[in-house]
């Protein structure tokens, strides 16, 4: 390796090794996830998608949608409770 290659290592072994370290999470997520593609995607690619939803959401400055869909189901519980319409 020479000289000029080292401030380029520096960079790049601490990145491979990140993502190494999420590929194998991810994989390890899969194994012990239950039975079902969709239940094993779900399990496998549920932080990476969550944290892809979170800096959305900071980078933006709009809600996510599990905070949308939580909004949405407590406005229709409440609007439910005035109507009367709710289980008593």
């Amino acid at each position: 390796m020479t000289p000029e290659s080292w401030p380029l290592a520096l960079v790049w072994v601490p990145v491979a090794a990140f993502a190494l370290v999420i590929v194998i999470g991810i994989v390890v997520r899969w194994i012990r996830a239950p039975r079902g593609i969709r239940s094993r995607l779900r399990h496998a690619l549920g932080p990476l998608m969550s944290a892809g939803e979170k800096y959305q959401e900071l980078h933006t400055g709009q809600r996510g949608l599990q905070d949308s869909i939580i909004e949405s189901i407590q406005e229709q519980e409440s609007q439910g409770s005035e109507r009367g319409t709710g289980d008593a």
